[in-house]
């Protein structure tokens, strides 16, 4: 499967997306990028276990950022599932791509 993320419990990460229609670099001025990571696709948004938005610096470039946290990647290790979304708040919104979310286990528990 593509757009795979494998990450280990607790680290922090950035993860860069590039839009793309035909080729082409999307412009995403006035459009939000966001990506949900769930136990179950099925299940609801507000059940997410991790939900960002994407920073989104210059628009032009189809260029979005999102920034985990170890906070964010404190979960169980394991398989969950995960996609990211553009909307710009009218009548235009995609899912670029659904795919795996895996946490890794980690061997050190405490940060210096």
């Amino acid at each position: 499967m593509a757009n795979e993320i494998s990450i280990y419990r607790g680290d922090t990460q950035t993860i860069t997306v590039t839009v793309k229609e035909n080729g082409t670099v999307k412009d995403l001025t006035s459009y939000t990028m966001r990506m949900t990571v769930k136990n179950d696709p099925q299940s609801l948004d507000a059940e997410a276990l991790i939900s960002k938005t994407a920073t989104i610096a210059a628009p032009a470039t189809g260029i979005g950022v999102f920034t985990l946290s170890g906070t964010d990647t404190t979960l169980n290790a394991g398989n969950y599932y995960y996609d990211v979304q553009i909307n710009n708040s009218t009548t235009d919104i995609k899912t670029l791509f659904v795919s795996t979310f895996t946490i890794l286990q980690d061997v050190t528990r405490t940060a210096t």
